[in-house]
């Protein structure tokens, strides 16, 4: 039986369990997809205990152990080896190999929500310098947008963001966003702003940054945040973070059991009806 899991500290609020185990029944696949709640000083030795165990196929890694987890494969793509950063590993001939999916399960998501967009002819904002704001920006730099800035509360982790990437980017402070002479298309909230269960952070003033005609945000918890549904208050196209939760899951699926998944209309309700529904 070919197994997997996901870790992290705390597990409790994966969802992948509930995604893999929905495309393995799909599929009809007999195997095993789990959550495993691990302290860092065990995630060395379950990694060597995993990819010595012929029917463990692999692992995705949640936070806090992105980068822990990098440092302890074999072998890394090429992705990972700039961000130093791995969300899926895989085990094959007793080797990790370390991937991030992250960055491309955003671009996915992108295209499916808007297929309009040509992404070589706009100007994009990124709120943060964190993990996921790493990802999103080397992905979408691979399309080589007119302009990249990076924006951020600490200016540095954005400058710091634009060197190890080696990036066509500008970093900003966060204040520029609305204070900034040029306009933008696109602006992506690239933090938990916004979370269900975050304290109140706040939200963009969408009034007051211009040209603005499209917001993703990565918060998939609520599945329309606060910022979502002002920026649809001002004509803003919007897209929310499940889609690129549940593409990124998609090469790990692949990986682990041998079949590629679709996100279908019938994943989305199942997650509609078995999480969000409960969360709410």
């Amino acid at each position: 039986m070919k197994k997997a899991a996901v870790i992290g500290f705390p597990i409790g609020h994966s969802w992948s369990p509930i995604i893999h185990n929905y495309w393995l029944k799909e599929h009809g696949i007999l195997g095993e997809y789990e959550k495993i709640e691990i302290q860092a000083d065990d995630i060395k030795n379950f990694i060597l205990d995993k990819k010595n165990n012929s029917d463990f196929k692999g692992i995705n890694v949640t936070i806090p152990y992105k980068e822990n987890v990098a440092k302890l494969c074999d072998q890394l793509s090429d992705n990972a080896k700039k961000l130093q950063a791995v969300n899926l590993v895989t085990f094959k001939n007793k080797m990790a190999y370390g991937n991030n999916t992250d960055g491309d399960g955003f671009i996915e998501s992108l295209k499916e929500t808007f297929p309009e967009i040509v992404l070589q002819k706009m100007k994009i904002a990124i709120f943060g310098a964190g993990g996921s704001a790493k990802s999103i920006a080397l992905s979408l730099s691979e399309y080589k947008p007119e302009k990249i800035l990076i924006f951020n509360r600490n200016i540095s982790r954005a400058v710091e963001l634009v060197k190890k990437l080696e990036i066509s980017a500008e970093p900003l402070h966060s204040n520029e966003l609305k204070n900034a002479k040029q306009s933008f298309d696109m602006l992506i909230n690239a933090t938990p702003l916004g979370m269900a269960g975050q304290n109140d952070q706040g939200t963009f003033d969408f009034k007051n940054i211009k040209g603005l005609s499209f917001f993703a945000d990565i918060v998939y918890n609520p599945e329309k945040t606060k910022n979502m549904l002002l920026a649809e208050d001002q004509n803003i196209k919007t897209m929310g973070g499940l889609g690129m939760l549940l593409y990124q899951a998609v090469p790990a699926f692949e990986a682990f059991y041998g079949k590629k998944p679709k996100v279908s209309s019938g994943l989305k309700d199942h997650i509609a009806k078995h999480i969000l529904s409960v969360e709410k």
